[in-house]
């Protein structure tokens, strides 16, 4: 596993740079003034060469006159003044076998040639030169000595007759370099430093700050927001990385959508399919009641008949009294009983009947009148917040008076000695809708999945035997629509019944 380097890439970069410029700048200056020292110092030597030849024929032409060493002194000594740099001058006469001198003018007599290394410049036959010069590497600190010893001969007629040396000193020529090199150490520090800030400048604009955008900009992706786009100006490499940058996080940006809306997808459908079950199992339950209640409602219904007419004699033939009283009472039950087979009959009758094309506010006027003379509404507040006119709804119309009346009847029931119920309406793209609000009691949570089956009743005993809200849901089923309830216990209910819309095409 790859470890992450303590410094950062812009240190690293700097470093790398500022040390290959630096080599850079002192490797060019250092070869630069090395040359220059090679042509300064060869310049030199050739000068002082070429005079040391000419004072050589001037001392050769002086020791052809025959006269006494003395005076050759003094003559010598007046060719002095040719070579002003000299620190050490000497001139040897060849006196038979042997080198004498003859003018000698120098601060060290050690400096020039002496004893059996002078006595061997008798054979020299080419002029010779000595150099002692050592480069200036450092700009401080103290330096050697440096010189150039020049030995001419001196002839007559192609014949030795002397020797000329001199000793010259270079330290000019290495006091000029080591200043040389001072002013070049200046010039790679500032030039340095002048390149070093403008660098660093490039490589914030173009290379770090980018890259530090970049960064940013993951760890914003990284956290899941990838609506973040980074800038492609700058550089090539640069503007191609922050581009594919840029294309990634459109492409997981891309499939995350997909991936939400796939799983929208599937919670719709796995929605839609808990509904289907929800009401597969209710149609069969539903249907399964329905063959039950229709099969009572016929073995029940002809006894029942017959208990209702011979209880009608036997009140005609009773008189009055408490015999009579017990008749009506038994007729009463017998009735109550009879109302809960005619609505079993209902509950499982088929849809057989013929489907019209009406408008639904009219049904639920009627429904209104139709409990308001029964006086089911006494102490209610009614609150009309229905709309002028609602689109034709088509499907058999005494069955949704039905459903008006259930719901209403309900609603009334629910209600405290003084309430209120609010009737709204309006429609959508395929459907027709009414509302009915209570401020009533409200149904339990746990029983609100339970509502529309048969035979569940939140009502106490003998108020209802739970038949009118699964003929409600069964009556709407059947006409292509549906019923939804919203309820908070001890606050209330509102019941949406939804018709299909004649202009959608649908019929019965």
């Amino acid at each position: 596993m790859a470890v992450a380097k303590p410094v950062g890439l812009r240190t690293e970069i700097m470093l790398h740079i500022t040390l290959l410029l630096g080599a850079a700048l002192l490797f060019g200056g250092f070869l630069m003034l090395k040359l220059t020292e090679r042509e300064l110092l060869n310049q030199r030597l050739e000068n002082l060469t070429e005079t040391m030849q000419v004072v050589a024929l001037s001392v050769g032409e002086t020791l052809s006159v025959e006269e006494t060493d003395a005076n050759h002194n003094k003559s010598v000594s007046r060719l002095l003044p040719l070579l002003p740099d000299a620190t050490a001058l000497g001139v040897w006469k060849l006196k038979g076998e042997v080198l004498v001198p003859l003018y000698l003018h120098s601060v060290d007599d050690r400096l020039l040639s002496s004893g059996p290394r002078l006595q061997a410049l008798r054979f020299m036959a080419e002029p010779q030169d000595r150099l002692v010069y050592t480069g200036a590497w450092l700009a401080w600190g103290a330096s050697p000595a440096c010189y150039f010893i020049s030995t001419q001969p001196i002839r007559q007629r192609g014949k030795l007759v002397g020797v000329l040396q001199a000793r010259f000193s270079l330290d000019e020529v290495a006091g000029r370099v080591r200043s040389s090199l001072k002013i070049l150490l200046l010039y790679v520090v500032l030039y340095g430093a002048v390149l070093f800030l403008f660098g660093l400048y490039l490589l914030n604009r173009n290379v770090v700050r980018p890259i530090g955008l970049l960064l940013a900009t993951t760890r914003w992706v990284a956290a899941g927001d990838l609506d973040q786009q980074v800038s492609e100006a700058g550089p090539r490499e640069i503007s191609l990385l922050a581009s594919s940058f840029n294309v990634m996080v459109s492409a997981l940006r891309e499939s995350r959508q997909h991936s939400e809306d796939h799983i929208r997808s599937l919670q719709r459908t796995n929605e839609e399919l808990r509904q289907a079950r929800s009401e597969l199992l209710r149609s069969e339950k539903m249907a399964t009641v329905g063959h039950l209640a229709a099969g009572m409602a016929h073995e029940v219904g002809n006894p029942l008949a017959a208990v209702v007419g011979y209880l009608a004699l036997l009140k005609m033939e009773l008189p009055v009294g408490r015999q009579r009283e017990i008749a009506e009472h038994a007729a009463v039950e017998v009735e109550r009983i009879d109302r809960l087979v005619r609505e079993l009959l209902d509950y499982a009758k088929p849809g057989e009947e013929m489907a019209e094309s009406f408008d639904p506010l009219t049904v639920l006027q009627e429904a209104l009148t139709l409990l308001d003379h029964q006086g089911l509404f006494s102490g209610v507040k009614l609150v009309d917040a229905l709309p002028q006119q609602l689109p034709r709804v088509v499907m058999v119309r005494h069955r949704l008076l039905q459903v008006f009346v259930n719901l209403l009847v309900n609603a009334q029931d629910a209600l405290p000695v003084e309430g209120e119920i609010h009737l709204t309406g309006g429609e959508t793209d395929d459907s027709v809708w009414l509302g009915f609000a209570d401020n009533g009691v409200g149904i339990a949570e746990q029983d609100l999945p339970h509502i529309f089956d048969p035979f569940f009743t939140t009502k106490a005993p003998g108020k209802g035997c739970g038949l009118g809200l699964a003929v409600c849901y069964r009556v709407l089923e059947e006409a292509g629509g549906r019923i939804k309830v919203q309820s908070d216990a001890g606050r209330g209910s509102v019941f949406s019944v939804y018709m299909k819309r004649e202009d959608c095409g649908h019929g019965g």
